[in-house]
């Protein structure tokens, strides 16, 4: 899982620069629905590159060779295990945090249910409006049911007009389901906490999705209405902020001004900008597709271990001075595991084909669509990085991908 999601860093940061890069000089020429919808790039980049990676891997393998000496016995292993558990941990606390940041007093809240005649507009059915004393501005809160929570003095700090606008931006992240997908942008954060960019990237997600609720609000409104709205929001710029909370929260002190300034840019909406950003993303996800070519058939490529054991030296060819090395042939599965391990050739015969077989079962390879026949292994076993570097046992073979 850790190698996955590392794997991933590249693209992804591409990604969350080009959406940064959109927000800060071209979104008010797309427009806040537009922009908000760009963000879906990153789900579907990851699962495009995921999926192209899957099929990248040919039936044929050409031969791996590895060293191994007893000043590096199981220094990979202890490395890979370290950045896991350091990748958990880290994943845990950011995770906690969003966690504790959402239901922070939620189960001690108070809600008090409003009438459907006490408000300004209708709601949903299944939506259900309720009052409370110490939330600080409107929210919905939850994910699967949500629940519509108001200030208790909402009638006092605001009027007709600003409270049906305000409801009315509440209700746009109801039918877009927003709180689910901040869920998915809080799993994403937690999972990728390691880089910088993803977390500005958050920030600039949260920030697109409530200006694209306030551009669907004020779509063909007054000069009038938009005032209103724009002093509303001055009066909840006082709020609190709510950064890692997966409930949406009309309050966000944070990105208060960059609203109200995206409201003045209302006029500036472009559709060929648009088409040409549309056009842009579909380019940029067929580019990574192609990125990742499946391998043609007769192809060869070396696979890759993402986990590879050191084999143990043998304690009698270490007293000995021995030093030799084995070829193994076997069978990478669809999941990444080895299986149908046999020793090709061996020098000295017998002597490191045991250590060699142990270990290469533990070795696990990238997943892949119909994984790897008949792949080569060479390890060669030297006491010392100064020894005479081994033959080549497989010269029929042309081209060797020699790792240290």
């Amino acid at each position: 899982m850790a190698s996955w999601i590392l794997s991933q860093q590249w693209l992804l940061s591409v990604v969350v620069i080009l959406l940064m890069f959109n927000e800060r000089h071209t979104s008010k020429y797309l427009g806040g629905a537009m922009s908000y919808l760009l963000w879906l790039m990153i789900p579907i980049a990851i699962a495009v590159n995921s999926f192209s990676s899957y099929l990248a891997i040919g039936n044929d393998s050409q031969i791996s060779r590895y060293i191994v000496s007893l000043n590096s016995q199981s220094a990979q292993m202890g490395e890979i295990i370290t950045w896991q558990l350091m990748w958990a941990f880290g994943a845990i606390i950011v995770a906690l945090a969003s966690i504790h940041s959402t239901f922070r007093n939620r189960f001690k809240l108070d809600l008090i249910a409003i009438k459907q005649e006490q408000l300004p507009i209708s709601l949903p059915k299944s939506l259900h409006a309720f009052h409370n004393a110490e939330v600080s501005g409107p929210m919905l809160i939850g994910v699967l049911t949500p629940k519509l929570v108001l200030p208790s003095d909402f009638n006092r700090l605001y009027n007709r007009k600003q409270q049906q606008l305000i409801i009315q931006h509440e209700l746009c992240h109801y039918s877009r389901k927003d709180n689910l997908m901040n869920l998915l942008a809080m799993i994403i954060l937690s999972c990728c906490w390691f880089n910088p960019l993803v977390w500005l990237g958050y920030r600039n997600f949260r920030k697109s999705q409530e200006i694209a609720c306030d551009s669907y609000v004020l779509q063909q409104k007054s000069t009038n209405d938009r005032l209103e709205y724009s002093k509303a929001l001055v009066h909840c710029a006082q709020s609190a902020q709510h950064r890692l909370c997966i409930d949406t929260n009309y309050t966000q002190r944070n990105i208060m001004f960059k609203r109200i300034n995206m409201l003045k840019d209302h006029s500036t909406v472009n559709r060929p900008a648009q088409l040409i950003a549309g056009l842009f993303a579909g380019l940029f996800m067929t580019s990574i597709a192609f990125a990742n070519p499946p391998t043609p058939k007769g192809a060869t490529e070396s696979a890759k271990p993402e986990i590879r054991i050191q084999p143990r030296y043998p304690i009698a060819a270490a007293k000995g001075g021995i030093a030799g090395s084995v070829v193994l042939k076997f069978d990478i599965m669809p999941a990444g595991n080895v299986m149908n391990i046999s020793v090709v050739k061996s020098v000295p015969e017998g002597i490191f084909d045991k250590e060699s077989r142990r270990a290469l079962k533990q070795w696990k390879y990238k997943a892949s669509a119909n994984g790897t026949k008949d792949a080569h292994v060479q390890l060669d076993f030297q006491l010392d990085d100064n020894s005479k570097k081994p033959l080549n046992l497989m010269d029929d073979i042309e081209k060797i991908d020699v790792t240290q």
